[in-house]
């Protein structure tokens, strides 16, 4: 940027000095375009304040030659020519673009801001500088003269930098003894403040190795010599007396302001005037010098006796001056980089006395090393003193209250100094520790301790070692009121606070330690470009008090608080400057925080022209939390719109939201660069407010969209009705006072981080305007643009989540259909999937899909589509609605909340239905092909099946119509056949998940024909059938049809009539062919052949278990079908349509206390069980057995109950269960009869007795029981149980049936078994059951056998022990009488 413009050498050697005012276009070649009158020569304005104001002249540029030829002509080493053009251009600046910041009034353009300071790019900048950014260059920026200073090797150019034109009046001089080679050192220069007979200041140009010394006394005077001869005597002259290969290293201001001191690089100084006594332009050089060391050239004598032995005290690193309150005379003071300190008075015209010569570097050094404990880690032989700054005497006594500065002293001999040093590192990356050390100066301070050291601060925000190449040294300012520093480098400038800290207990602590507490420190850093480097600086700062009235003026730039200006090669001039400086010694300083350095990073690191950078670490102050925290806090600034660097209006919407999209990426660009690491957490919160500003983005564009399609008289989009529907507490109001009135784009400017609940109030909106009887068309383009709503926002969500992993930092997280596929613990419930977004999503596609349903056939050719478009939308809702509900569902399933977990469980429950259910809606609407895809995606093979065999089930119906064309025919065969060749490709990819409800829906829908007669498949479907055990009654079928495995049909009967089925008579025959398939079976020959022997005795061994296993279930069932038919077949058989159960309650009812009417409940519901031909457990049918009272008319055709029970509980129950049942069934025949009534025999004689106890029911049972004996029938040796040994029998525990049930009904039931029980013990204690059951036992015997008698007598027997409890009744007289007669007695 800083470049020389050089000349050819015909243009440059003319004779005189001549200065040319530059034109903005060249003059025509003709007259044709030229004006009929010429204007007259403007007359030039010399520069005033009001310059740096309001500039309204068009810029202009000066070019000033030297009267000699310029050795630019000369062929010289590396030094490139300039442009030929004779003039200097101005071009007309950049178009400053709606993105910029621009400062208020003054044209400059804001590059970063944070609480403490602003960095402002000014505009002025000349055209000469603008075109080339490489050249090397330096200069200087002088506040108090308003104007900068660029030194090439050819040429100096001078500017006013703080006036508002991008292309200021510039003044180009053409210096006239240019440097030879490229690798020279850089002339030197310096501006002289203006005199009094002129408003612009003088320029003073050293050549550095010629000594060449060239002066102008005013920059605006130059332009005025045109065709004048300039006088050469006094305005340039040569330094005489310089050494071999000495060079010229610095100029700095004296004692008045047309006097310079100049340094070299032996260490000599020398006193440079451009004035005489008189004040005309003269330039004089005189060596100053001292009696300390040897004598010389000059005419003070040489001081190189302090300053020349580099390798024993280091070379100058700085050296400054500080006018005193005497006319005249100035303090100078040299430090060297290895920190010894000289002092001198310097007077007008050279004289000068030594006020102090002190080595300090043992001082300072311990003290930095003694304060911060970075510094004693560093090699103390790495300590250097890089520059020093006075600290001004002239301030107010406030200002010297808010400093950590001691008070400056009243004498001017002492020097009160801040000086810059540093340690460095010598391992590995060489890195700098800098300090700013205050050192008290003075003659009279004892020769013991020379100085007194000050305040100590380290600089722990920046540690870059400094560049030898660099153009500029490093700087260091300390501007009034000496409350901010700032340190300039070649690539960065440091503000940092040097204030009073409020007074706090940690801050005591921190100081009773000799620790300086933290203050402000922050780093203004240049991006890593080759072409951009700071070349020089300066400082802008309040006015002060104090100064001499003769060499006092009043600066051109006068700002309220202190600003360092830097001079950039490559981008312009920087102004850093505080925003308020006595903020720095309030109770609450501005602090740097993750949060500002982020924001600085995001709001100004998004421009590519920014020649700032912020993604340099300095070491990481902050934590990753604290930047974490910071991250999400600024993520919703930009989602609200809040905070300094936003607006509330928006021209353009979307270039507002896309704006603040590349705020966010430049979150985690900035974050992933200063390698911070983030919590798993945060990554994700912020990746979420990323999508939804993007989402709010595509929903804008859709708003876009809608209004664009609607007519002129409906352009209220859903949008638009969405943001008015939302709740005031769920959005912000606009301020109408303030001129908001667009509540839609206020909501995209200021709610987005709220998105999940403007999409949930689509559906919302459909819903209120439907209950408002909106007409049909309206209502179908609202669910149309809900649609798209839905769709594009949560779809795009979805894709802006798998795009942007990587950039987030969750690369490693694995997403399934835009949603984490595990991981979910430890995270909020991510946005898309709010529990109000699934709900609506979920009405939203009901919704559409009962609408097109409504009206898909209804639309006509005059309607706009909207009805078609809502079915094309409902696959990719749909699939959005499913992906919503598995997101919610494994999100809420993690937490560690237990409700959140159990509603986790339900919304797992609602996708497994949902997945299903929504899918196979789609097969309404015929979206057939997206309907298999979702299914697919989401693993629903269920319904992946339903809607392939539904397609099929329809392209059949269609062919079955006769009204098609044979082309048509064909067609639909081949659709068919393509379908029916998926079905075949989705059993082999999916096999039995896809089979199992393949055939459920096929059975269900169609029947068992279709089912059993379907042949595209045999494996499965025998799986599917065998694998179902409510259809093995088809089972067994597709088992003997297309298996031919008759024993597993044998299996499959055996297995539903033993174990499941329901029905009485169903598993009769179920058990009955399961016998008969079971004895084919075993009789096949084949199956004989292939079996050895043992396996055909083992065999053997296991059918004859499963076959009596079916006889005792036949059993149990034949006394069931003998109690149904014998005794309730009949009272059925005259009862009422419906008053079936009413009457066989009736008939057979209990009669026991109410209080134990739950064994009539038990009673009852066994009946109803019975008549329904319901299959009955053994306990239940011994229940109904032992409490049924059956009718004298039919009690005969039954045979004895008690017997059947009996049976029951042999055939039916094993082990402890059948004892206890047995007991049951023996105590409740015990406690039929009333045994106090049998036990009293008063006047009763033996017949009466033996009748009386053949009526019975013990007697009967006892009958029964020896008759089965006697015949053999039941091969089974049935136990006779006295009364006391079945007392107690479930009295304390019940059986099986009632394990499940509640305690309360188990009580009332172990209630009545009490009841029962107490009835038996009476019975036996006060009544002598036990003797009477032995008598009644042995009578019933005797009865029996009398009975065998006399049958056998007769030539016949019972056919069954039923039919001898009948005739043993008679006998029973008989028998009685005929021990009557013997005298015997029972």
């Amino acid at each position: 940027m800083f470049s020389a413009s050089m000349h050819n050498g015909a243009e440059t050697a003319s004779l005189a000095s001549t200065a040319t005012r530059g034109r903005r276009r060249q003059r025509p070649l003709s007259s044709e375009n030229s004006p009929q009158q010429p204007k007259a020569k403007r007359q030039r304005i010399p520069l005033n304040d009001q310059t740096f104001v309001n500039p309204t002249a068009a810029p202009e540029t000066y070019e000033v030659k030297s009267v000699r030829p310029s050795m630019v002509e000369l062929k010289q080493d590396g030094i490139e020519d300039s442009p030929a053009s004779k003039h200097e251009l101005s071009f007309r600046s950049k178009k400053i673009r709606p993105s910029e910041r621009l400062n208020k009034g003054d044209g400059s353009t804001l590059l970063s801001t944070n609480i403490a300071f602003d960095v402002r790019k000014l505009p002025a900048l000349p055209d000469r500088l603008k075109l080339d950014a490489t050249s090397r260059q330096h200069g200087l920026l002088d506040s108090s003269t308003g104007y900068a200073l660029s030194l090439s090797h050819t040429h100096a150019v001078v500017w006013p930098y703080a006036t508002h034109t991008p292309s200021p009046e510039s003044f180009t001089f053409a210096l006239p003894y240019p440097s030879k080679h490229s690798t020279d050192h850089l002339p030197l220069g310096a501006l002289v403040p203006q005199s009094a007979s002129s408003s612009e200041p003088g320029l003073v140009v050293v050549m550095p190795s010629s000594g060449k010394v060239t002066y102008w006394e005013s920059i605006a005077s130059a332009t005025t010599l045109d065709f004048m001869r300039q006088q050469r005597n006094g305005i340039e002259d040569t330094i005489s007396g310089m050494f071999s290969g000495e060079h010229v290293t610095e100029v700095i201001h004296a004692e008045s302001a047309a006097s310079f001191i100049l340094t070299f690089s032996s260490g000599r100084m020398a006193y440079l005037s451009v004035r005489d006594a008189q004040g005309r332009p003269k330039i004089s050089t005189q060596f100053l010098r001292t009696s300390l060391g040897p004598t010389g050239s000059g005419f003070f004598g040489s001081i190189r006796h302090a300053l020349s032995h580099a390798s024993v005290h280091g070379d100058i690193a700085a050296i400054r001056s500080e006018r005193t309150s005497r006319q005249g005379e100035c303090a100078v003071v040299a430090v060297t980089s290895r920190g010894r300190l000289h002092s001198w008075k310097v007077h007008r015209g050279g004289h000068h006395d030594l006020l102090a010569e002190v080595d300090a570097r043992g001082a300072i050094l311990n003290a930095m090393q003694k304060v911060d404990k970075a510094n004693a880690r560093m090699p103390a032989e790495s300590f250097k003193i890089l520059d020093f700054s006075f600290i001004r005497r002239d301030l107010d006594h406030k200002y010297s209250e808010m400093n950590q500065l001691r008070q400056s002293p009243e004498e001017e001999e002492q020097q009160h100094l801040l000086l810059l040093a540093s340690l460095s590192s010598s391992s590995g990356k060489q890195t700098c520790r800098y300090t700013l050390v205050e050192v008290v100066l003075s003659t009279s301070i004892s020769p013991e301790n020379p100085i007194e050291i000050g305040m100590v601060r380290p600089i722990s925000a920046y540690s870059t070692a400094p560049d030898p190449h660099a153009l500029a040294k490093p700087r260091l300012y300390l501007p009034r009121p000496n409350i901010i520093a700032f340190l300039v480098f070649d690539h960065a400038a440091v503000v940092a606070s040097i204030a009073q800290l409020p007074d706090s207990p940690d801050s005591q602590l921190l100081e009773d330690n000799h620790l300086l507490p933290a203050s402000f420190e922050d780093v203004v850093d240049l991006r890593a470009d080759p072409t951009l480097e700071i070349v020089g600086s300066g400082i802008e700062e309040p006015q002060g008090r104090g100064l001499h009235a003769s060499e006092g003026r009043t600066p051109r730039i006068r700002p309220k608080n202190p600003a360092a200006v830097l001079l950039v090669r490559g981008a312009g001039t920087l102004r850093v400057a505080v925003a308020d400086v006595e903020r720095f010694a309030s109770e609450r300083p501005p602090e740097v925080t993750a949060k500002t350095k982020l924001e600085q990073a995001v709001f100004f690191g998004v421009k590519e022209d920014n020649p700032l950078v912020f993604d340099v670490p300095h070491g990481l102050r902050f934590t990753d939390a604290e930047y974490g925290a910071a991250a999400l806090e600024l993520s919703q600034e930009i989602l609200t719109s809040t905070g300094k660097h936003f607006s509330g209006l928006a021209a353009r919407v979307d270039t507002n939201i896309k704006e603040r999209v590349q705020y966010l990426e430049k979150i985690m660009t900035q974050i992933k660069s200063l390698k911070v690491n983030l919590d798993r957490v945060t990554k994700w919160q912020l990746l979420w407010n990323a999508e939804k500003l993007h989402v709010a983005n595509v929903v804008w564009h859709k708003h876009q969209d809608f209004t664009n399609l609607r007519p002129a008289a409906s352009k209220k989009s859903i949008v638009a009705e969405i943001v008015e529907y939302i709740r005031s507490e769920e959005k912000s109001e606009p301020n109408a006072a303030k001129g908001e009135i667009d509540e839609l784009r206020h909501w995209f400017i200021r709610d987005v981080d709220r998105m999940e609940i403007f999409i949930a109030w689509a559906y919302e909106v459909i819903k209120h305007n439907s209950k408002a009887k909106l007409d049909q068309a309206s209502l179908t383009c609202l669910i149309y643009e809900a649609a798209e709503i839905y769709n594009s926002a949560i779809q795009d969500a979805f894709r802006f989540r798998s795009r942007n992993l990587e950039l987030y930092g969750l690369g490693q997280e694995r997403l399934e259909h835009g949603i984490l596929a595990s991981g979910y613990a430890g995270l909020p419930t991510p946005w898309t999937c709010h529990p109000f977004v699934a709900n609506n999503v979920k009405r939203q596609v009901e919704l559409s899909t009962e609408w097109v349903k409504q009206h898909w056939a209804a639309e006509t050719e005059t309607q706009d589509g909207s009805i078609l478009k809502i079915r094309e939308l409902l696959p990719q809702m749909t699939e959005v609605y499913l992906t919503v509900i598995q997101e919610l569902a494994r999100s809420y399933v993690s937490s560690d909340e237990p409700k959140k977990a159990a509603d986790g469980q339900n919304y797992e429950r609602i996708y497994e239905q949902d997945r299903y259910a929504k899918v196979v809606l789609l097969a309404q609407t015929e979206n057939w092909e997206a309907g298999i895809r979702i299914a697919e995606n989401h693993e629903s093979l269920a319904a992946l099946a339903e809607i392939l065999t539904r397609e099929i089930h329809a392209l059949q119906t269609q062919l079955a119509t006769h009204s098609l064309s044979p082309e048509q025919a064909a067609q639909l065969e081949s659709k068919v056949d393509a379908k029916e060749e998926q079905v075949r490709e989705c059993f082999a990819t999916y096999g039995q998940d896809f089979a199992f409800p393949y055939y459920e829906y096929i059975f269900t829908s169609f029947g068992i024909d279709i089912l059993l007669g379907y042949s595209g498949d045999k494996k499965y479907k025998t799986m599917y059938l065998r694998t179902k055990p409510e259809l093995a009654k088809i089972s067994w079928i597709n088992d003997i049809i297309d298996e031919e495995d008759i024993d597993h049909a044998a299996n499959t009967l055996l297995d539903l009539g033993l174990a499941r089925e329901q029905q009485v008579w169903n598993k009769k025959i179920e058990l009955s062919l399961g016998k008969l398939a079971r004895m084919a079976e075993s009789s096949r020959p084949s199956s004989k052949a292939s079996a050895s022997v043992q396996d055909a005795s083992v065999l053997s061994i296991a059918d004859d278990a499963q076959v009596d296993a079916i006889d005792k279930e036949l059993t149990i069932i034949e006394v069931q079908d003998l109690l149904y038919n014998t005794q309730i077949r009949p009272v059925v058989s005259v009862a009422l349509e419906g008053e079936e159960l009413s009457l066989v309650q009736e008939t057979f009812a209990l009669k026991i206390f109410k209080k134990y009417k739950i064994l009539s409940q038990l009673f009852d519901e066994a009946l109803r069980r019975l008549i329904n031909h319901e299959a009955l457990d053994p306990l239940t049918l011994i229940d109904l057995l032992t409490l049924i009272t059956l009718p004298a008319e039919t009690k005969d055709h039954m045979g004895d109950v008690f017997f059947s029970a009996l049976r029951v509980a042999y055939n039916g129950l094993q082990g402890a269960e059948r004892v206890q049942a047995e007991r049951l069934i023996w105590r409740r025949c015990y406690v039929k009869e009333d045994w106090s009534q049998l036990n009293n025999t008063t006047l009763k004689n033996d017949s009466d007795v033996a009748e009386i106890l053949g009526q019975t029911h013990l007697f009967s049972f006892y009958c029964t029981l020896y008759a089965n004996q006697h015949s053999g029938g039941d091969k089974v040796d049935y136990r006779r149980l006295q009364p006391s040994e079945v007392a107690g029998v479930y009295t304390e525990a019940l059986d099986r049936r009632f394990e499940k049930m509640e305690k309360g009904y188990r009580e009332k039931v172990l209630e009545a078994m009490r009841w029962e029980n107490n009835n038996l013990l009476k019975y036996i204690e006060k009544y002598r059951l036990d003797q009477w059951a032995k008598e009644t036992r042995k009578f019933a015997e005797e009865a029996v056998d009398l009975q065998y008698d006399e049958t056998t007598a007769a030539g016949a027997a019972p056919s069954s022990p039923r039919s001898v409890s009948g005739s043993t009744r008679k006998q029973s007289r008989a028998l009685g009488g005929v021990n009557g007669q013997t005298g015997k007695t029972h």
